[in-house]
C-alpha cells in the first residue's frame, strides 16, 4: 500500500438493520476534491445497491417503522479552504422506496436524531451557533469574548461561541418545536438521547460553576424543564434496558483511566455496574428483542458479547466496529489486520461475508500479515505485532496515542504503507492500554509514567525484533500524541538506541499543556495524581522537553495548527530546542487540521504527511 492508495478503500459504519433489509454508511477519500465521500449502501434479496447522493454526503441511517423507510442526514460535500463561519447547513430526509422527502432542516449540523418508541416523532440534537453570535454578520473577524473554559474543543473548534438542542418533529404535519433550547440552559454539547416511558432522558455537556471544564451531565425532560439526575460521571450511548436507563462511560470522571462500562441509572441518580466483574473496556451497547449487546476490546481484538447471556459472539482475530440484526440473523462489519473494512453474516461463530466494498482494493493493492506474541518482558506481558519484510531492511517502531487506547488486529493504513515502503514494522500495547483490564490501565499513573511504559515498549520491541529475525540495526521510531511523548522520551533517554525519529502532536510539557490544552484542567491530574500547584517538579520531571537537550536523534516533527488536545506550542519547545543545540531536525505543520489529522484529516494533508514520513525514514535508515 502507497501514499497515494490512501483513496482506494472504504471505511463502513452506521449498519442497521429491519425485516430483510441492510443500510450502511460508506466513508471514502477523494483526492481530487480534497474531501471524503459519505455514501449509504442498502442490500435487499441478497443484493447491495447504492443511495443516489450526487453532490451530497448521507450519513447515519435509520430505518423508519413503515415499511421500507429510511432517515438518513444529508450535507454538502465539504469545500477545501472555506471560510470558518460560511455557512452549511445538515437535513433530515425520508426515503420511502424511490419517494424522498426532506423533514427537517438546520443551519448548523445534525449530531444525531432518534425515532420516538410510537413512530410519530423524530428528536433530533443540533449544533449552533449561540443565539448572540448568530447575530454578528462578519464572524471571522469578531474578537472572542469568553470567561469560561476550555473555549475551544479538539476537533469541534471554537466552542464558547455554540450551543446544542433538541428539536421535535412531528411526521405526520412535519411541524417541529424546539424542546431543548441550549442558549437558555448554557448548553455545549448533547451526546446521546432516549426516550423513556415518560419523558426523554439525555447527556450534556455544561460549564461547571468555577468555568474551569466541561461538566458531562445526565438529565430529563420534564415539560421544558431539565432536571438534572447525574453530573459526576463520563457517559454517552444511553439505552433503555430491563426497565432502566442505561449508558456507557465511566461513573466518576476522575476514576480515569479505567474501563469504559455499561451502568444502569436509577431515576434518582444512583448509578450501578451491570458487569461488576467484566474486565474490559466496553466501547458499544445496542438492545435487540430484549437481549443486550456489546462491544469490547479484548488484548487487540474488538469483539462481539451477548451481555444478557454472557456469550462472545466472535472470537476470532478481528476487530468488530458496528452491528446490527435482522430478525434472528446478525450481521457486523468487520476487519483484519490485512483486510479492510466488510460486512459479515455470523453463523454460529463464524464469519461469512457478504458484502464486496474492498474487493478492488483486495485485488489491486498488496497488503501485509503479521506476527503475533504476546512477549514476557520479565515485569510484565505484552501484546506485540510486527510486519515482516526483510531480516536486512530496517525497522520502524509505532507506538499508539492514548495511552488508553490499543493497537490489535486491525486493518491500519500506518502499518501497511510503512511496510510496503520497505520497513519492518513493530508495535505493542504497553501498559497504560486498553484491552487487558483496569489495572493494566492504570499501571502508568502517578510516579509510573514514563517508566513501567517505557520498559514495556523497548523490551518488546527488542523481543520482537529477534523473534522475526531481523538482523539490520538500522531502527527509526515514531508515535503521535501519546505515542509523541514515548517517542521523545525514549529518545531524550535512550539518545544512541534510534537513527530516525518522527514525533508527532505530542505531549511534551505537562506544566504548559495545563494552561493551553483543551483537557489541560483535569487530564494530567488524572494520569500523575497530583496538582501541578501542589507538585510542580513532578511535571516538570514528567515532561520529555526537561530532558530535550539529550536528544541527538535526527528529529521530525509533525504538528497540526488547530490541535487543541496538543497545542503546537508544544512542538515548538522541542524544535528550538533541537534546532539551537544543532540536532538534525525539521518541523511540518498542517494548516486547518486538528489532533486527528493522521485519522480523518483532509486527504491531501494525509498523503502528503505520509510522503514525509517515509522520506525522512529513508533518509536516516537507509
Amino acid at each position: 500500500m502507497k501514499p497515494e492508495n490512501l483513496n482506494s478503500f472504504k471505511t463502513l459504519s452506521n449498519l442497521v438493520g429491519q425485516g430483510k433489509t441492510l443500510v450502511v454508511q460508506s466513508t471514502q477519500m477523494d483526492l481530487n476534491n480534497n474531501t471524503y465521500v459519505n455514501e449509504l449502501w442498502k442490500r435487499s434479496n441478497g443484493e447491495w445497491k447504492k443511495f443516489k447522493s450526487g453532490v451530497h454526503n448521507f450519513s447515519n441511517p435509520k430505518f423508519g417503522r413503515k415499511e421500507n423507510t429510511i432517515f438518513y442526514i444529508k450535507t454538502n460535500r465539504s469545500v477545501q479552504n472555506k471560510s470558518k463561519s460560511t455557512k452549511s447547513s445538515s437535513t433530515i430526509c425520508l426515503q420511502t422506496g424511490r419517494s424522498v422527502e426532506s423533514i427537517f432542516e438546520v443551519e448548523g449540523s445534525i449530531s444525531n436524531y432518534t425515532l420516538s418508541n410510537n413512530g410519530n416523532f423524530l428528536y433530533i440534537i443540533t449544533n449552533e451557533w449561540s443565539e448572540e453570535f448568530k447575530k454578528i454578520e462578519n464572524k471571522d473577524s469578531e474578537p472572542m469574548y469568553f470567561e469560561n473554559l476550555p473555549f475551544r474543543f479538539d476537533t469541534k473548534g471554537i466552542i464558547y461561541n455554540k450551543r446544542s438542542h433538541i428539536y421535535r418533529v412531528n411526521l405526520n404535519t412535519k411541524k417541529f418545536s424546539k424542546i431543548v433550547n441550549g442558549d437558555k440552559d448554557n448548553i455545549i454539547s448533547i451526546e446521546s438521547l432516549v426516550e423513556a416511558k415518560k419523558n426523554i432522558i439525555f447527556s450534556y455537556d455544561q460549564y461547571n460553576s468555577k468555568g474551569t471544564m466541561l461538566e458531562e451531565k445526565i438529565g430529563s425532560l420534564e415539560g421544558t424543564k431539565i432536571n438534572e439526575i447525574y453530573s459526576s460521571g463520563s457517559m454517552g450511548n444511553l439505552f433503555y434496558y430491563e426497565n432502566e436507563i442505561n449508558a456507557v462511560g465511566i461513573r466518576k470522571r476522575f476514576d480515569w483511566p479505567t474501563n469504559t462500562t455499561i451502568l444502569k441509572v436509577s431515576d434518582n441518580g444512583k448509578i450501578s455496574y451491570r458487569y461488576p466483574s467484566f474486565d474490559r473496556n466496553i466501547v458499544k451497547a445496542k438492545v435487540n428483542d430484549d437481549t443486550l449487546f456489546f462491544l469490547y476490546e479484548d488484548s487487540g481484538k474488538t469483539l462481539l458479547r451477548d451481555g444478557t447471556n454472557n456469550i462472545d459472539l466472535v472470537e476470532t482475530e478481528v476487530t468488530i466496529k458496528d452491528f446490527a440484526f435482522n430478525g434472528a440473523k446478525t450481521y457486523v462489519i468487520s476487519n483484519s489486520f490485512s483486510s479492510p473494512d466488510e460486512i459479515y453474516e455470523l453463523d454460529d461463530g463464524q464469519l461469512q461475508k457478504i458484502s464486496k466494498a474492498n474487493e478492488s482494493f483486495n485485488e489491486k493493492v498488496n497488503t501485509w500479515e503479521c506476527q503475533y506474541k504476546r512477549i514476557d518482558t520479565g515485569k510484565s506481558k505484552i501484546d506485540t505485532w510486527g510486519v515482516f519484510v526483510g531480516k536486512d531492511k530496517p525497522t520502524i517502531l509505532n507506538i499508539h496515542g492514548g495511552p488508553a487506547s490499543q493497537y490489535g488486529f486491525t486493518f491500519f493504513d500506518e502499518f501497511q504503507t510503512y511496510a510496503s515502503a520497505g520497513f519492518n514494522v513493530i508495535a505493542c500495547n504497553p501498559r497504560g492500554s486498553t484491552g487487558r483490564g483496569h489495572d493494566f490501565l492504570r499501571d502508568v499513573c502517578g510516579n509510573k509514567w514514563g517508566v513501567t511504559d517505557m520498559h514495556d515498549v523497548l523490551s518488546s520491541f527488542k523481543g520482537m525484533k529477534k523473534i522475526m529475525g531481523i538482523t539490520n540495526k538500522n531502527d527509526g521510531i515514531m508515535g503521535g500524541s501519546y505515542g509523541g511523548f514515548m517517542t521523545s522520551w525514549i529518545i531524550s533517554h535512550n539518545p544512541n538506541m534510534f537513527k530516525s525519529a518522527i514525533v508527532e502532536r505530542a505531549l511534551l510539557n505537562w506544566e504548559t499543556m495545563v494552561g493551553t490544552s483543551d483537557i489541560g484542567i483535569g487530564f494530567p491530574e488524572m494520569y500523575l495524581l497530583d496538582d501541578m500547584s501542589e507538585n510542580i517538579n513532578l511535571y516538570r520531571k514528567k515532561s520529555p522537553i526537561t530532558y530535550a537537550s539529550n536528544i541527538k536523534t535526527p528529529t521530525l516533527i509533525l504538528h497540526s495548527q488547530e490541535d487543541y488536545r496538543c497545542p503546537i506550542e508544544q512542538a515548538e519547545q522541542l524544535f528550538s530546542n533541537l534546532k539551537k543545540r544543532g540536532v538534525e531536525t525539521a518541523m511540518l505543520r498542517f494548516p486547518g487540521e486538528s489532533h486527528e489529522l493522521s485519522r480523518s484529516g483532509t486527504p491531501v494533508h494525509r498523503k502528503q504527511r505520509f510522503e514525509h514520513i517515509i522520506k525522512w525514514h529513508n533518509n536516516y535508515l537507509k
